[in-house]
């Protein structure tokens, strides 16, 4: 059933309680046809993806037409320098808004072959079972959390593993972990972004550049504050000045909810073809133990923060077992928790719907198999980045 305290607010609770309706229904559908065919490659491209696509092409053409008229501004024309820049705001301001973004590679954390071989062997072995190219660029960072992206001008695939969840996962999870996050790359997920990036981020960021969540209350308490320190006439203009920002707020959120309304459902399908790579290459029990340590994680960095000045680096392993075994009874509760969550417009599927599809799946074991002494070789590869985590633990700056 909905529940508003925890479905995330989507500006008011008919919306939200739409969203978390229809987001089932796409759930439910999902399931339905991944039961009947798991190895089904996912649709070229989906009507959703056809619609955003067409979108980022128009924002493209405005962004050129915007340099066009900048360019004619600078070069052509014959008004004079002050009418130039009043009539470049609008141009700039337009170019802000679309311009492409390819993101940057990282600079830190990145894991070289030479530093981690035993940990490059694993992800390609990982990738060629999940029939995926080896990514590029191996980066540790501190999050709880994984991820696959192509970044910079080349669109160099990068994969991203947070150490506090690493160290988190049972051995057997990691290689799921992996496999799930390489599992985009074999669907392509990252590439169908990048072509609909322009609609996706458009109206985001046009609510960024109008300042922001609750524009009614800034507003509000801007024409407060001027109305005590100015005069009427600066007063009204300062209160058509709020509204009229509020006002393009309001219509670049709208925007951005419509856009997500037809680009969510793919994000949601595609973390489920990828649950499905990863039950293939590691099997069903290391994916279900992945998930239910996702949902713990939480309680368990919590129960590792407590730990951390009687512990060192080497012992989180460890200490994280321990925390997830006393934990496993909030399971249930954890799961209906974010069953609760469900939203049409969020990216990724509650964990308890994702482990629903593999439990009702019958139970395989993994192409992929790690022994105990692989799994000793990678974690002495990644020993520094234990104690960085066991230091963020400790709330201290050190990365080593």
């Amino acid at each position: 059933m909905y529940d508003p305290a925890l479905a995330p607010w989507r500006g008011t609770r008919m919306i939200g309680r739409w969203g978390f309706r229809r987001g089932l229904e796409i759930d439910r559908a999902t399931h339905e046809q991944l039961l009947a065919d798991p190895a089904a490659r996912p649709a070229a491209t989906s009507s959703g993806e056809a619609w955003l696509s067409a979108v980022s092409v128009v924002l493209a053409l405005l962004g050129l037409a915007a340099v066009g008229y900048l360019v004619w501004l600078a070069v052509a024309s014959d008004l004079p320098p002050g009418v130039r820049l009043a009539l470049a705001i609008p141009a700039a301001l337009v170019l802000l808004l679309v311009k492409p973004s390819f993101g940057r590679m990282p600079t830190y954390g990145v894991i070289t072959e030479r530093e981690a071989p035993h940990l490059h062997r694993l992800v390609r072995e990982v990738a060629d079972a999940a029939g995926t190219p080896v990514p590029d660029v191996i980066c540790a960072d501190l999050s709880l959390n994984a991820g696959v992206a192509r970044l910079g001008w080349r669109q160099r695939s990068v994969l991203v593993i947070g150490i506090p969840l690493w160290v988190m996962l049972p051995r057997p999870a990691r290689a799921s972990l992996l496999a799930h996050e390489l599992g985009h790359l074999a669907n392509g997920d990252p590439l169908r972004v990048r072509r609909t990036l322009l609609a996706r981020t458009f109206g985001a960021r046009a609510v960024a550049a109008t300042g922001g969540r609750n524009p009614w209350r800034r507003a509000v308490g801007a024409a407060d504050s001027l109305a005590e320190e100015g005069r009427g006439t600066v007063v009204l203009l300062g209160m058509i000045v709020h509204g009229v920002l509020a006002l393009a707020n309001v219509a670049a959120a709208t925007a951005q909810l419509l856009v997500d309304s037809v680009a969510m459902p793919d994000s949601r399908r595609a973390e489920y073809r990828a649950d499905l790579v990863a039950r293939r290459v590691a099997g069903s029990a290391p994916f279900l133990q992945s998930s239910e340590t996702v949902l713990l994680a939480g309680r368990i960095w919590q129960d590792l923060w407590h730990l951390a000045p009687r512990i060192d680096g080497e012992q989180l392993e460890a200490m994280a077992a321990e925390a997830r075994q006393r934990l496993t009874v909030h399971l249930p509760l954890a799961r209906q928790l974010s069953r609760r969550s469900t939203d049409l417009w969020s990216t990724h599927p509650s964990d308890d719907q994702r482990m629903r599809l593999i439990e009702a799946l019958p139970s395989v074991d993994g192409e992929c198999g790690v022994d105990d002494s692989r799994w000793a070789n990678i974690d002495a590869e990644l020993a520094p980045w234990r104690r960085a985590a066991h230091n963020a633990l400790l709330g201290t700056r050190d990365r080593f």
